[in-house]
């Protein structure tokens, strides 16, 4: 299957002090997930039609090690298995040579427009 990464450099909004999601200045849980979520969705993007995008709708990480503001990360992820419209990746992230987080991801293509009117009907 095909492998795709990304490079992310830790900033001081991405820390779990400044999220609300720790006390330290060292790269939150909810940031690492944000990139890894990027990552995914920038993979897809380019096979995607026009009409078409992708939302996350599993996540399962371990994170497993802090980054330090001004870190480079690099977000891989790896496309395993495909059912219908929901893609599964596993990815791995990486803080220089060390791992710092992994699991996995499902994204499912919507199109745009429907999912949005169906949004908006729910109101």
């Amino acid at each position: 299957m095909e492998e795709f990464s990304k490079k992310f450099v830790v900033g001081a909004k991405d820390t779990a002090k400044e999220i609300g999601s720790g006390d330290l200045e060292v790269l939150a849980t909810p940031a690492m997930i944000a990139m890894v979520e990027n990552t995914s969705k920038e993979y897809l993007h380019k096979e995607l039609a026009p009409e078409e995008t992708s939302v996350g709708t599993l996540i399962d990480a371990k994170h497993l090690r802090p980054s330090k503001v001004g870190a480079e990360i690099i977000v891989k992820v790896k496309v395993e298995s495909q059912e219908t419209s929901k893609i599964n990746f596993s990815f791995t992230v990486f803080d220089g040579e060390q791992i710092v987080a992994s699991g996995i991801h499902q994204r499912a293509v919507i199109l745009t427009d429907v999912f949005l009117n169906k949004l908006a009907l729910a109101k």
